[in-house]
């Protein structure tokens, strides 16, 4: 165990024995939007979100997806500028992540997570409004996973900006988190058995579990070349659905690669150059699923391309807007 996971715990211990409950709300890791009623927030079936959107709702819409699984939108949010380009940009954390509202385990199934994102899409793009996702990481995965299912959404989906996914299929999940992690994985084994072997946790549970795993992740695996200097910012994990998604792939596999070839619109994938567990050649393969896809390379930058270069990135975003035809609102 390194210096840092050590004094994780050691925190939580003595928080435990000392006048400070780490169970309580606020004390370990951000409130939750259950917890703090002055959090945006965005409610679908079954769930609180936390949210926001700026720029116009009437406009074309933006639909950011942060990386995880488990993360939150913080260091998406140089993506905001884009408002001020016509459309509406739209950030959610997903459901049990970030500062959305937590849930046990047990009730993460794959139709309820994906019918998840048909519902955020439905909300803020009332009356047929088109959209664009810019997944990042997981988030990149999450959009894909909707086109495979829903397709361009009855002509709706205009396009899609991917970032690093790191897999459409089970197989490629494995050899991606091979190249990421090595031979050991602290948050699909060791994490997850001393954390939530049983069903139900609570909310006192969720925040030692999310503050553990904050600290695993700080600096993400080596592989991913984050910038020490200006580490992208973030709110709080959600531990208990990381663990619950990758139990769901390990025991049901999946393939999100079935359908892509019947969408007919350009999908950009942006990369990091130095980040090793997602190099050219793979993210040419991932690109490969789809019928019209370009691999575009930031150089010089890790995973975190969003947060650490967001001029190269919304220049690239904004190219790939203006060869789709996907145009925001004049003001």
């Amino acid at each position: 165990m390194d210096i840092k996971r050590l004094a994780a715990l050691v925190v939580v211990l003595g928080l435990g024995a000392g006048c400070l409950d780490p169970g309580d709300p606020g004390n370990l890791v951000p409130k939750t939007v259950t917890e703090d009623p002055t959090l945006p927030r965005m409610e679908i079936s079954g769930t609180i979100l936390h949210a926001e959107r700026f720029g116009d709702p009437g406009a074309p819409t933006v639909i950011a997806l942060h990386g995880g699984p488990g993360g939150d939108y913080r260091g998406m949010l140089p993506l905001r500028a884009l408002a001020d380009d016509g459309y509406q940009v739209v950030f959610f954390d997903n459901r049990g992540a970030g500062l959305s509202q937590r849930h046990d385990k047990g009730i993460y199934t794959y139709s309820l997570y994906l019918d998840d994102l048909r519902q955020v899409v439905d909300q803020v793009t009332p009356a047929g409004q088109p959209f664009v996702f810019i997944g990042h990481s997981w988030g990149a995965m999450y959009a894909t996973w909707f086109i495979n299912e829903h397709g361009d959404y009855g002509g709706r989906l205009r396009g899609a900006i991917l970032s690093d996914p790191g897999a459409f299929t089970k197989k490629q999940l494995d050899d991606y988190i091979k190249r990421l992690y090595g031979s050991v994985s602290v948050v699909r084994e060791q994490f997850n058995d001393a954390l939530w072997a049983g069903q139900f946790m609570s909310a006192g549970d969720h925040a030692r579990a999310d503050y553990l795993a904050l600290t695993m992740a700080l600096d993400g695996a080596p592989a991913e070349h984050r910038d020490p200097n200006n580490l992208a910012p973030f709110w709080r994990d959600g531990a208990v659905v990381a663990a619950a998604l990758f139990d769901l792939a390990d025991r049901n596999g999946f393939d999100w690669t079935t359908h892509l070839k019947e969408y007919q619109h350009k999908v950009l994938f942006l990369r990091s150059d130095l980040d090793t567990s997602r190099p050219l050649w793979y993210q040419q393969e991932l690109a490969s699923s789809y019928a019209d896809a370009d691999v575009v390379t930031i150089p010089g930058v890790g995973h975190e391309m969003i947060w650490e270069r967001p001029a190269e990135y919304l220049a690239d975003a904004r190219d790939y807007f203006g060869t789709i035809g996907f145009a925001g609102v004049s003001p």
